[in-house]
């Protein structure tokens, strides 16, 4: 019977641990330009924000893992072509899924992963939404202040796109506009655990 508790003790106190995360993110997104129609036509570089929940599966000793979802609500980023503004705006939007493991020591180092489903138009183009779902690689760099109950935490946050798609002449206009997608955010992220 001692057996069976001290197992039930060591199996349930890193679960006795879990804890949630509430966090904000606001950074500078970076767009991929294309080579078309005699020029190079890119959104101009964005202020986004965005917010994420997460739950952490594991919280043990200087070790967190969590399951994270975020939002990202509609951005319009200005079209240049040849630096000059088209008129027309490329809006993107996203929601994820994911996987991040943090090493908590005195400087917290985090590295996950989050499947993103995007979406993203062309204004005054006449083409529709389109989708477009891909995985994403995200880094962190932060401090968490200690206190007892809810820890407040800021740091350095960049994500970048796994896979990415290329401007071509015989793509479908849908391909096409996914070839526009943004290529790199960086950006401060801060929240509260509890």
């Amino acid at each position: 019977m001692r057996k069976i508790i001290l197992a039930a003790l060591v199996v349930g106190a890193p679960l006795a641990a879990q804890s949630w995360e509430l966090g904000l993110f606001a950074g500078q997104q970076s767009y991929k330009s294309i080579d078309a129609f005699g020029g190079s036509v890119q959104p101009k570089s964005k202020t986004v924000l965005g917010a994420r929940v997460g739950y952490s599966v594991v919280d043990l000793g200087p070790a967190l893992f969590q399951l994270t979802a975020g939002f990202q609500p509609k951005t319009d980023a200005t079209l240049e072509a040849n630096g000059t503004d088209v008129g027309s705006k490329f809006q993107h939007q996203h929601m994820s899924v994911g996987a991040m493991f943090n090493f908590k020591a005195g400087v917290a180092f985090g590295a996950g992963i989050e499947y993103r489903f995007e979406k993203l138009n062309i204004t005054d183009s006449g083409l529709s939404d389109t989708s477009y779902n891909r995985p994403w690689l995200r880094a962190n760099v932060g401090y968490a202040l200690p206190s007892p109950i809810v820890k407040p935490f800021f740091g350095l946050e960049v994500a970048l796109p796994l896979t990415s798609k290329s401007f071509s002449a015989t793509a479908s206009d849908e391909d096409n506009m996914k070839a526009f997608a943004p290529k790199l955010q960086i950006g401060l992220y801060g929240g509260i655990r509890f």
